[in-house]
């Protein structure tokens, strides 16, 4: 078969015309028309857009640089806001939620703190810790001679006065003691009237630091003082030593509560026997106790 067999034709008012070829002929027609409706749109265009001077342009030219100063500007002060947010913001959650939290637990840190100190003391029969017993005491002299101080002591201790040696270098003499300096002065008017040469202290004992012992203390050494002075003791001061004493008994050792057990028994003498000598002895005892609490802080 020839080229021409294969075509394929068609009538179009009664003529008979190749389908391929007509087909083709209809497309490039319609590409043409596009590209010239394009052409002439884009001259429209032109035409319509105004010219533009060299004055204009040089205008444009030195207003860009001013804008994006401005822009420039505008960005940098968005970005400064941003940043006093950001900063404004943390520092607030830190105001709100941390510190708040510190101060609660240095809250709860000091409570525990106070809650161990005022608590008992495991071990001690629930004795309650307070702070270092405050006494005052009368001194007889210093001594940079230990011998010389401890001679000294035992001539006091022969003329019936109490006396113990406390400290190293200077060494000192002490031969009564009280809780403060007002309790203290009948029995410092007595040592005058003997021709002693006396000079009251405040001492702050450590060791003692029961509250329970501390009462103790306070007691015989103040009605000490009274009987010496020659004044009335109640039947209650007697019953609240006793009580007292009571309490105490258990928490010593046979060491360390030795001196003022023999201050309590010399008291305890005296009220059945009236015999001066023993409220010597417990002033004696009490120094003693006083001594070894004193040396052991040093």
């Amino acid at each position: 078969m020839d080229k021409h067999g294969k075509e394929i034709t068609v009538k179009i008012n009664g003529e008979e015309r190749p389908f391929m070829m007509e087909k083709q002929s209809d497309v490039e027609m319609v590409g043409k028309e596009i590209s010239a409706a394009i052409e002439e749109e884009a001259v429209i265009r032109e035409e319509a857009m105004p010219p533009v001077s060299f004055e204009q342009e040089k205008r444009l030219s030195k207003r860009s640089p001013l804008k994006r100063m401005i822009n420039a500007r505008l960005k940098s002060a968005v970005l400064s806001i941003l940043l006093a947010v950001i900063i404004g913001t943390s520092f607030g959650f830190v105001v709100l939620h941390i510190i708040p939290k510190q101060k609660e637990n240095a809250s709860l840190t000091t409570t525990a703190t106070l809650n161990y100190v005022s608590s008992p003391n495991e071990g001690t029969s629930k004795e309650a810790l307070t702070q270092p017993l405050a006494v005052s005491v009368i001194q007889a002299g210093v001594f940079d001679d230990e011998k010389a101080a401890e001679t000294y002591a035992k001539q006091l201790q022969s003329s019936q006065i109490p006396a113990v040696l406390v400290g190293k270098q200077p060494t000192s003499v002490f031969i009564g003691v009280a809780m403060d300096k007002q309790s203290l002065k009948p029995l410092n008017d007595l040592y005058k009237q003997k021709g002693q040469t006396t000079y009251i202290k405040a001492v702050s004992v450590s060791s003692i630091n029961d509250s329970t012992v501390q009462s103790l203390y306070e007691m015989m050494t103040d009605l000490s003082v009274q009987l010496l002075a020659k004044n009335d003791v109640k039947d209650g001061q007697w019953t609240a030593l006793e009580s007292q004493y009571k309490k105490v008994q258990p928490a010593f050792n046979q060491k360390e509560g030795k001196y003022i057990t023999n201050a309590y028994l010399s008291l305890i003498a005296y009220r059945e026997t009236k015999e001066e000598a023993l409220l010597w002895r417990t002033q004696q005892e009490l120094l003693y106790a006083l001594k070894k609490d004193v040396e052991s802080t040093r």
